[in-house]
């Protein structure tokens, strides 16, 4: 054999899908994972790649982004904000709808580097009015739905794109939005996402691998709105959404996670499925900047680091039903690596109303390896 197309040898192998964590070697060749164990012969290789002191990862995967860039205003470029952090696949959340999906997919989609994976939102034009200058909102818009909506238009766009759209998302309509997300994904056979509020009512349109994001903001649009009840209490309709296998996202973004709330909510047992940032124009300046910085956050808060990988690459690849192809290094699957350092000190890191927590440990991307291709290499 005439070696492979990169080794990375040395790391500390994680990679929560095959219950592996130990220093092994990762070989890649024609895009694809190769082989992965200790002592892989490097010899005639073209890439090698100590990683010795490094922890070694399957591609991140953030199952809540905004980057159909230029499309929308609140979008970031899913290759500076994303791929060059790690994440080398993401899941659009809603940025657009049934009557400017299309764009996306041919001016976005299919011309960058990361994996970009969408679900439509229920409102047929999407998210375009939100994060201008001066943008007047009102909160949940509940007399829009009917204007806004064609669930026959969703699903049928759904069908024709089931390669890259894998689900509906509902988000800052009335309840009434919810139900006909339900509607569309119940015809379309996809994933459901939707935000955290109008709660409880919301929770009980949610399935079995269903999704309910931004899990520990600290909003009240309604007096019961979110996780805690006036009491700091968890509303008992979560723990009843876990039992049926709801998953529980954390969509940080602008104004979806509060300290306080993420302290009491992971007290009394509510942990979530995945770690994801709610990157938009909003929220990339600060106070989210990326997913490794998102995860920092989480091992603040007393999650393993096996917890906080197994949340960027194993749970959320289940999710979109792409468990055999991202999120794993098993031999076979695509050659997606990232490389990470845990640094040790004192990171002040702000939540969405701007509370600092001096964390002791912070998560940064040293490489980024993308179906085989490095596309990002920063000092080590």
């Amino acid at each position: 054999m005439s070696g492979y197309d990169i080794v990375i040898k040395n790391g500390l192998v994680m990679d929560p899908s095959q219950g592996i964590k130990e220093v092994m070697d990762v070989a890649v060749l024609d895009g694809v994972i190769a082989d992965l164990r200790r002592g892989i012969n490097a010899s005639g290789s073209r890439r090698v790649i100590d990683a010795s002191g490094a922890i070694v990862t399957p591609g991140l995967i953030d199952l809540h982004v905004h980057c159909c860039y230029g499309i929308a205003y609140l979008a970031v470029n899913p290759d500076l904000a994303c791929l060059a952090k790690g994440s080398t696949t993401v899941l659009d959340a809603g940025s657009t709808g049934e009557l400017n999906f299309m764009g996306f997919r041919r001016y976005v989609i299919g011309n960058v580097k990361t994996r970009v994976y969408a679900l439509l939102n229920i409102e047929s034009q999407g998210m375009i009015e939100f994060s201008r200058p001066n943008q007047r909102w009102a909160g949940l818009i509940a007399g829009r739905d009917d204007m806004f909506i064609n669930v026959d238009g969703t699903v049928d766009l759904i069908r024709r794109n089931r390669d890259v759209v894998l689900g509906i998302k509902w988000a800052h309509h009335g309840i009434e939005g919810v139900k006909l997300a339900r509607e569309a994904a119940d015809r379309a056979g996809c994933l459901l996402m939707v935000e955290n509020h109008l709660q409880p009512e919301t929770l009980k349109y949610l399935r079995k691998g269903d999704v309910v994001t931004h899990l520990y903001h600290g909003l009240r649009i309604e007096q019961h709105d979110g996780l805690l009840d006036e009491k700091g209490r968890v509303q008992p309709e979560f723990f009843e959404a876990v039992r049926r296998g709801v998953i529980l996202d954390v969509g940080h973004g602008a104004a979806s996670f509060r300290w306080s709330v993420a302290e009491k909510g992971l007290e009394q047992g509510v942990k979530p499925d995945t770690i994801s940032t709610d990157l938009h124009s909003g929220s990339y300046e600060g106070p989210v900047y990326d997913l490794p910085t998102t995860m920092s956050k989480f091992l603040y808060l007393g999650l393993s680091l096996e917890e906080v990988v197994r949340a960027v690459t194993a749970k959320p690849a289940e999710v979109l039903g792409r468990e055999n192809f991202i999120g794993t290094l098993r031999p076979g699957a695509c050659g997606d690596i990232a490389v990470l350092r845990l640094e040790e000190g004192s990171f002040p890191l702000a939540d969405a109303a701007g509370e600092r927590r001096v964390c002791k440990r912070k998560l940064s991307v040293i490489k980024v390896i993308k179906d085989g291709e490095i596309v990002l290499t920063s000092p080590y």
